[in-house]
């Protein structure tokens, strides 16, 4: 049976109920590395409990749930991944760490224990590398998506031009911010690969505002921090990275 995306009574993400796929990924994948005992050392759950999630018999639920994708995660450092699988000499090149699916994995799943119990009714991929990951995501939590383009990809005409200075040349860009239809009200979980062009980013939130949805949550992979600073995140908004340069 299809999942409604309007079924969460409280529009909170909620690992115990929603994410059981993404913890059971992110078991098999260090599965690949670990054996039972030694998982069962990281975690603190029997090698049958998690024999039993790993080949889909049963599935984590509840407190069980949150406890287990916590451990996970502590026995992984994301950061380091992230810079073994991208650094390229020169820095990440995030192409390399983005179109690899296990690193998406363990990076969804790492985004989605840091906004547990923030109010986020849908996801949007402000560029083309956080796609894989956003999508990632909405599908794990049941959640809608919405994304950014270069070019107005609808053909109905429901794309919304933002419209943004280039720098401080004095001339204008335009993206496009694709999103489904009804999204009044929307509490938007803004995804990235790296800090957004401030200018971009601060006429989005206005965007979004006008369109009656709000910015819930903004994360992304890489931030550089003096971008970061030029950021109109609204007061109140959880922002998350992982590498800070």
């Amino acid at each position: 049976m299809a999942k409604s995306f309007r079924k969460f009574k409280n529009l909170a993400i909620d690992v115990s109920s929603e994410a059981n796929e993404v913890i059971v990924d992110l078991l098999r994948i260090l599965k690949s590395k670990y054996d039972y005992r030694t998982l069962s050392t990281l975690t603190g759950f029997p090698v049958s409990t998690l024999t039993r999630y790993i080949t889909g018999k049963t599935s984590p639920k509840g407190a069980k749930a949150k406890k287990l994708l916590e451990r996970l995660l502590n026995s992984v450092n994301v950061m380091r991944l992230i810079i073994e699988e991208g650094f390229d000499g020169n820095g990440v090149d995030l192409a390399r760490v983005m179109l690899n699916p296990s690193m998406v994995k363990i990076i969804g799943a790492h985004v989605i224990n840091e906004f547990t119990g923030m109010k986020i009714t849908s996801i949007l991929s402000l560029d083309v590398l956080s796609m894989p990951l956003a999508s990632y995501i909405a599908s794990a939590t049941s959640r809608p998506m919405h994304i950014v383009s270069s070019e107005p990809i609808s053909m109905n005409g429901d794309a919304t031009p933002i419209i943004f200075a280039d720098g401080g040349n004095g001339s204008a860009r335009a993206y496009w911010l694709l999103a489904r239809k009804n999204c009044r009200s929307e509490s938007v979980l803004a995804v990235a690969s790296q800090t957004p062009n401030p200018y971009f980013f601060n006429a989005l939130v206005d965007a979004l505002r006008k369109m009656e949805m709000e910015l819930g949550g903004f994360f992304t992979i890489v931030a550089r921090e003096e971008d970061l600073k030029k950021l109109r995140i609204p007061p109140g908004v959880k922002r998350s990275y992982i590498v800070l340069s």
